[in-house]
């Protein structure tokens, strides 16, 4: 009896049972999809890559239980990949230091993010010296870990207290410090050296004092770089309500101090912080 025959003594639903029927793997679930792919390849012939139309109905279920077999291998085989993927995850790339580092990793020059009670002190100091005609440029509040860790070690390689090979790695910064070739195996000395000092140039930091990362004022929200001039013959209000005329910076200093905003010294004359570090 041809197939096309008993296709037409066939609804979806007896189909359906047939399939269940013969192969004794398949759950009423996984019968469905295996049922519509059956009733496809015999509705539409076209859609199929062969003319199935004179199949018997042992051939369909050989058919189908091929299919299926096929599919789990297909299944086993990605997942097998995606293992060996997650396993396997692609080299961590390095970059060589250099000048475009000085973009990364950006300071504040905001006071409000600054943390108390250092901010408030310096938000009625601030306030004072603008009271009292004074001009203001604030260059770094808060100054993230990162960036203390390239300004610090650029700074020491450049001040030969750091060979670049021996500048310990930071969470988070992908830097190559001794510019290796290709092959990961060469360093260029020469071309390190070069590159921290467009660091350092870049930072402007001079002969200025760098803290390592995670011991700056800075990275604590607890200080911050200011450039302060016209001061001089100005009369400032101090903490304590008291007019006082600035002679000198020395006279200034000492009005910071009585809110709480210590300046650091001549080594880094545009640091104030809480503590004077």
């Amino acid at each position: 009896m041809k197939t096309t025959k008993i296709m037409r003594r066939f609804d979806f639903y007896h189909l359906f049972k047939h399939v269940q029927k013969n192969i004794k793997t398949v759950t009423a679930f996984a019968a469905l999809p295996l049922t519509m792919f059956a009733w496809v390849c015999y509705s539409l012939p076209d859609a199929c890559a062969q003319d199935r139309s004179q199949w018997t109905p042992a051939q369909i279920m050989q058919y189908i239980e091929e299919q299926k077999t096929k599919a789990t291998a297909a299944n086993n085989t990605s997942s097998a990949s995606t293992k060996t993927s997650k396993a396997a995850p692609a080299p961590f790339m390095l970059e060589p230091s250099g000048r475009p580092w000085v973009l990364r990793f950006a300071p504040s020059t905001r006071i409000e993010d600054l943390k108390e009670p250092f901010k408030g002190n310096l938000q009625r100091f601030y306030a004072a010296m603008v009271q009292a005609g004074m001009r203001i440029v604030i260059t770094t509040t808060y100054r993230p870990e990162e960036r203390s860790y390239l300004m610090h070690y650029s700074t020491q390689i450049v001040r030969n207290k750091e060979a670049p090979a021996t500048v310990p790695p930071w969470r988070g910064v992908n830097i190559d410090w001794v510019h290796r070739d290709h092959s990961g195996s060469k360093a260029d000395l020469a071309k390190a050296k070069s590159a921290a000092r467009e660091m350092v140039l870049g930072y402007g930091i001079g002969s200025t004092p760098v803290s390592k990362p995670g011991h700056s004022a800075h990275n604590f929200s607890q200080a911050i770089d200011m450039m302060i001039s016209g001061f001089a013959g100005k009369t400032i209000v101090d903490a304590k309500g008291k007019s006082r005329e600035v002679k000198s910076f020395i006279d200034l200093k000492s009005v910071g101090a009585t809110y709480g905003v210590l300046w650091y010294g001549p080594e880094d004359s545009v640091h104030w912080s809480a503590d004077g570090n």
